[in-house]
């Protein structure tokens, strides 16, 4: 599995723990390079939830006050997660 595809799993399942709950961008990118190793460049956890938004597995809800972007599971996705 490459590293990218880890990714993608380790996202699906830390939102998926959140139960329906965004989880701030910055903390999402943190938590994966904490977790996923070799820690990753920010260009695959970028690509990584890029992929996932594009395959409607996450939504990405940009903040109006900071431009942050929080995450959560789509329908689609909490399937998904609830299968790896």
């Amino acid at each position: 599995m490459n590293q990218v595809s880890q990714i993608k799993r380790f996202v699906l399942k830390a939102l998926l723990a959140l139960k329906g709950d965004p989880m701030p961008g910055e903390l999402l990118d943190q938590a994966v390079k904490e977790t996923v190793k070799p820690r990753p460049l920010q260009s695959d956890i970028d690509m990584a939830k890029n992929e996932l938004e594009e395959a409607n597995f996450i939504t990405g809800t940009k903040d109006a006050l900071d431009d942050s972007i929080s995450w959560a599971l789509t329908t689609k996705g909490e399937i998904k997660a609830k299968q790896i």
